[in-house]
């Protein structure tokens, strides 16, 4: 019969949950840089899963009866939040959304090896060895993949998982030009060889699967979570409350305003055409050469950081720089994307901002139309994002950061909101210098995070079809139909790409709240927020008296 563990202290009890999670969900430990999970992969099989709800349920059970919550102690306090949200929530993924029956990029992502080959923070021949460990448990992976993945999927989200899948090859065949050169051990090399290729073998074979056995019976529009599903997810994700109906009457609140500023700017630029004309005209043509845009970028960056700095904004707690690179072929589904090393990691600081370029076997116009949506403008905006203030900051305020809860559990909404939320106040604090361009590339990017959040929520409560969302971002948005579509197809496998501008209104009304108060700092409301990790923002509100 089975025995509820006893714990002396909280700090037992932290540890033990912590663990629990680090062990079920290994990749995520090695890429926050706990290195003894380095050749580890996740057991998604029943037998595993139920062992780990076993011990989640005791954990809330624990937390229930314990009572180890000492408001006078602030980070007791702060990490029992932490905790009870997190164990409530992995619970909620594993036994209502179960997307490792659903969604094949689940698996997709158990396949990353990328931050053990980039980052130096071991001899080349013990990183290596890692990666060997893992291609070798690629088949295990995918094999249980086959037996988790309903018959019955999306064919949307089974389309998106084989692309995600053809990526993850085209990496593996370039992966022995991108190492075998520095590897002195053949024997070492023999072995990764072999690998290698049991490896594309393993993919391969379930790609095949999927594509013969699958996909003929995937239907599409058949993804939808429905209304009481949807809701669930919302407030297991963020602790939010709010119904539907709610969120989708204060996003379409956001939208008008945003309009409005939109035709506002566009009329500066000039009055006599619409906004969609105007975008077209003055910014999305605008754009970097795509041999020189790499280069372009990096300037950008260095710009933009040095007027976070110049302006008094926040903290920048280190003077290492991200490099600016080309998207790997798995990730080209985003323009632009951060991949900072995790919060743990002590050794390899290499940092990395992916730009996608236009793929080479594209005809001339359909780069260009590319590029134009890649626009400088829109670039700025999304540099900000990604890297300064926004992601790569939020990384080097959470290297900083002492609670291993902060560190270790992210919430969707505050790592996206908060990346947003900086776009809006680098404007609000002089970015662009008044600039129509800059503030029309903003207002974009805002109002395709708002046809997000109205897509999600419409999508899965199952009153909007995938055509009907291309077009409001098209029509909101000013997106072009290609970017259009790929950014309504997101919202079929993410439903929580509407934590992106629920995270921004979560940060606002907190400060807007804050800043009634004497003395108040925005300098210090920033790195303050981030200084407790990347747990839900209503715990953090709690925490920051808001």
């Amino acid at each position: 019969m089975h025995k509820t563990r006893h714990f002396h202290d909280f700090a037992e009890f932290r540890d033990h949950v912590l663990s629990a999670y680090l062990s079920y969900y290994p990749t995520v430990a090695s890429w926050l840089g706990l290195h003894q999970y380095d050749r580890l992969v996740e057991d998604f099989s029943p037998l595993r899963r139920e062992e780990y709800l076993e011990t989640l349920r005791d954990a809330k059970e624990t937390l229930l009866t314990k009572h180890f919550s000492d408001k006078a102690d602030k980070t007791n306090h702060f990490e029992c939040r932490a905790l009870e949200w997190k164990i409530n929530d992995e619970i909620f993924r594993l036994t209502e959304l179960k997307d490792f029956e659903w969604n094949p990029m689940v698996y997709s992502d158990q396949l990353e090896i990328m931050h053990l080959i980039d980052r130096n923070f071991a001899p080349i021949t013990e990183r290596m060895r890692a990666v060997l460990a893992r291609l070798r448990a690629y088949p295990r992976v995918l094999a249980i993949a086959r037996q988790n993945l309903s018959a019955y999927m999306d064919r949307t989200i089974v389309e998106t998982g084989l692309m995600a899948l053809e990526g993850r090859l085209g990496y593996l065949e370039r992966l022995p030009d991108l190492t075998f050169g520095e590897i002195q051990d053949a024997e070492l090399v023999q072995d990764l060889t072999q690998a290698i290729q049991t490896a594309k073998l393993a993919i391969s074979s379930f790609a095949q699967a999927i594509r013969t056995v699958v996909l003929p019976h995937a239907m599409y529009d058949s993804f939808r979570l429905g209304e009481k599903l949807m809701s669930r997810f919302i407030k297991s994700s963020e602790l939010i409350d709010d119904s539907l109906d709610t969120l989708l009457e204060k996003g379409r609140r956001e939208i008008d305003r945003l309009t409005v500023e939109l035709y506002k700017a566009s009329a500066e630029l000039d009055p006599s055409a619409n906004p969609r004309e105007v975008f077209h005209t003055f910014v999305e043509t605008e754009h970097f050469n795509e041999q020189t845009l790499l280069k372009e970028v990096e300037q950008m960056l260095e710009r933009i950081r040095s007027f976070v700095i110049a302006n008094n904004l926040l903290a920048m707690p280190s003077e290492i720089r991200c490099r600016v690179e080309e998207t790997p072929a798995h990730m080209r589904w985003a323009f632009a994307a951060m991949n900072s090393p995790g919060a743990f990691e002590r050794v390899a600081s290499e940092a990395f901002y992916y730009v996608t370029l236009p793929e080479a076997e594209w005809d001339a116009e359909k780069r260009k139309e590319f590029l134009h949506t890649l626009n400088r403008s829109v670039l700025e905006v999304i540099s900000i994002h990604e890297a300064y203030p926004g992601h790569y900051t939020h990384f080097l305020h959470l290297q900083n950061i002492q609670s291993k809860v902060g560190k270790i559990f992210q919430s969707y909404a505050f790592i996206e909101g908060w990346a947003h939320y900086t776009e809006e106040m680098m404007l609000a604090a002089g970015w662009g210098g008044g600039d129509p361009r800059i503030r029309m590339a903003y207002l974009h990017e805002a109002l395709i995070r708002l046809a997000r959040y109205v897509t999600a929520i419409e999508l899965h409560r199952g009153t909007m079809t995938l055509s009907e969302a291309q077009q409001l971002f098209e029509d909101k948005a000013l997106m072009r139909p290609m970017a259009a579509r790929r950014e309504a197809e997101r919202g079929v496998f993410d439903p929580g790409y509407l934590f992106y501008t629920l995270g921004k209104f979560q940060i606002r009304e907190l400060r807007e709240k804050l800043e009634k108060q004497p003395g108040f700092s925005l300098f210090d409301f920033h790195n303050e927020f981030l200084s407790y990790g990347s747990v839900p923002i209503k715990i953090i509100a709690e925490m920051m008296g808001g």
